[in-house]
């Protein structure tokens, strides 16, 4: 005899830490400008000052800092892995991702940046900005990593919505610590990263629907001893205690 199981996708819950405030901030050093904003904010949204942040102005006279223009000279995709250190190469971002305000310095975005379309499950995200101060007589670049801050924009789903598994009643509790034991459910998929990923799996709930009699088409719900294990890499459904299939339905 066997017990068939199915174990849906609405079955899973998350225990989400708390995402901090939609805003921007900035640390100046002597050659890099740290920058952040939040992910999937509409175009035009302020990002940071590099004239400030990089103390342009203070090097300057008020009347030479007033003839002083911005504009961007590279920048980069975002990317897991973004860093300046030496050799490291920079490929070019294919759309612009970030503007510069020509008189100002502000730097704003110019689309809605969804993170984790460069930076998938990655716990950081930055881009690079090099912005060049003109003009010629006070020549300056400026450069900034732009840190994207991840939002728990997304759903975690499993790969179909119902797995069907038949499972032996003689399959007990015993035997539930054992690499092998119950039965192996693939883990569901969220882009976003480990703050708002997947954090644990509990069971909604687990029930068997059995019949009544043989010329009784009505049904009876009972409840089913499970828990979730999950580790050594795998997600399997164990039983919590020895599964009796005569003690459900005779």
């Amino acid at each position: 005899m066997a017990f068939i199981i199915a174990f849906c996708s609405c079955c899973l819950l998350l225990f989400i830490t708390p995402s901090s405030s939609s805003s921007s901030s900035s640390s100046s050093s002597s050659q890099v400008v740290e920058l952040y904003v939040v992910e999937e904010l509409p175009p035009g949204s302020y990002v940071g000052n590099v004239a400030t942040d990089a103390d342009v102005y203070r090097q300057h006279t008020p009347e030479v800092a007033a003839t002083l223009r911005f504009r961007i000279l590279f920048q980069s995709p975002p990317s897991a892995a973004s860093s300046f250190r030496s050799g490291v190469e920079f490929d070019a971002a294919d759309q612009a991702l970030f503007s510069v305000n020509e008189l100002t310095g502000d730097i704003r975005t110019v689309v809605r940046i969804d993170r984790e379309e460069y930076c998938r499950q990655a716990a950081r995200c930055a881009a690079r900005v090099d912005v060049v101060v003109q003009p010629t007589a006070f020549f300056e670049i400026v450069r900034a990593r732009i840190h994207l801050l991840d939002i728990n924009d997304n759903t975690p789903l499993f790969p179909v919505p119902v797995l069907t598994y038949s499972l032996p009643e003689s399959q007990n509790a015993d035997a539930a610590s054992f690499p092998s034991a119950g039965f192996l459910v693939p883990e569901a998929d969220d882009p976003d990263g480990p703050a708002f990923g997947v954090q644990r799996y509990v069971i909604a709930f687990s029930t068997a629907k059995v019949a009544e009699g043989k010329d009784n088409n009505a049904t009876v719900w009972t409840t089913i001893p499970f828990d979730v294990n999950h580790r050594h890499g795998q997600l399997r459904i164990v039983p919590t205690q020895i599964l009796d299939r005569e003690t459900v339905v005779r």
